[in-house]
């Protein structure tokens, strides 16, 4: 089962840069952790670059400041390109997760630097999107909105629910899991026949309920007919959900866009990943605060 005990969370220092999510907090902001902030810089200055890095220092304990009361902070800048810089730093620190921001509606769903990152790193990724702070803190409060768990019910299930288990159990709330049973193939039938939806539905609700008692005894189920996005989208909603865990496609964490927080867990072939990308011309600077 996971320790978050070392996050990394890359921000930009813009304005709208916003609260955590109550339940991105509870998990990461606790006296065991080390969170290290990390800034990167695209564009290459040819003068005052020391005194542009101390500037951005003195920006990230500000920042840190303000956003953690029980974690330790470290500050990190680099300059290059965005993506490239941070999963050099993820390959080469091995955090146990990122925690990225999602875009506003006018970039589109995912910005394309958490898209590539998330795409490529082997641990991971929280995924807050750039409303939801509000969003999570409305409703019945962080202690009582459940962790809903997205399951494929492939070889994918026993990574992800073992993460949302553990989430879980850090926020103290319960766990919701849900299938979406895509009316594709063989199982188009669903769509017109009650008894082929019937049938495939209690054969998905089965698997799902072994799957539930070897891993997470106690929690509920969820299956409906639809597309993933769809179905977990409206079962986030009904359960007011204040993080989703989820793996394998986009399709899984575009359904909780603008609804709450994302604890996608990735291939496990990624958590093997080998040596750090070369990143061209870098320069680090490093320094911690209270």
């Amino acid at each position: 089962m996971s320790e978050y005990r070392r996050v990394l969370i890359p921000i930009d220092l813009t304005p709208e840069v916003h609260t955590l999510a109550p339940a991105v907090r509870r998990m990461i902001d606790i006296g065991d952790a080390e969170i290290t902030l990390l800034h990167v810089v695209d564009a290459q200055p040819r003068r005052d670059r020391a005194g542009r890095a101390l500037r951005l220092m003195t920006e990230l304990e500000l920042f840190g400041r303000r956003q953690f009361r029980g974690a330790r902070i470290s500050r990190r800048i680099e300059w290059g390109r965005p993506a490239d810089c941070i999963l050099n730093v993820i390959r080469t620190e091995s955090p146990d997760a990122v925690l990225l921001t999602g875009g506003q509606s006018s970039s589109g769903p995912l910005r394309s630097i958490a898209a590539e990152v998330m795409a490529e790193a082997p641990c991971p990724m929280l995924l807050e999107w750039a409303v939801t702070a509000g969003v999570s803190a409305r409703g019945n409060g962080a202690h009582t909105q459940p962790v809903c768990c997205a399951l494929d019910l492939d070889d994918t299930d026993e990574r992800v629910l073992t993460e949302a288990v553990w989430a879980a159990a850090r926020i103290g709330v319960p766990l919701k899991l849900v299938h979406a049973l895509a009316p594709r193939d063989s199982k188009v039938a669903m769509l017109w026949d009650p008894q082929v939806r019937e049938r495939e539905t209690a054969t998905a609700r089965s698997r799902m309920a072994a799957v539930r008692d070897r891993y997470a005894p106690g929690a509920g189920l969820q299956v409906d007919v639809g597309m993933a996005a769809p179905v977990i989208n409206r079962a986030i909603r009904l359960h007011n959900a204040g993080l989703l865990v989820a793996g394998g496609s986009r399709e899984a964490l575009l359904s909780a866009e603008s609804q709450c927080p994302v604890l996608y867990v990735g291939p496990l072939s990624r958590s093997r990943a080998g040596r750090p990308v070369p990143v061209g011309q870098t320069e680090l600077a490093a320094g911690r605060c209270a």
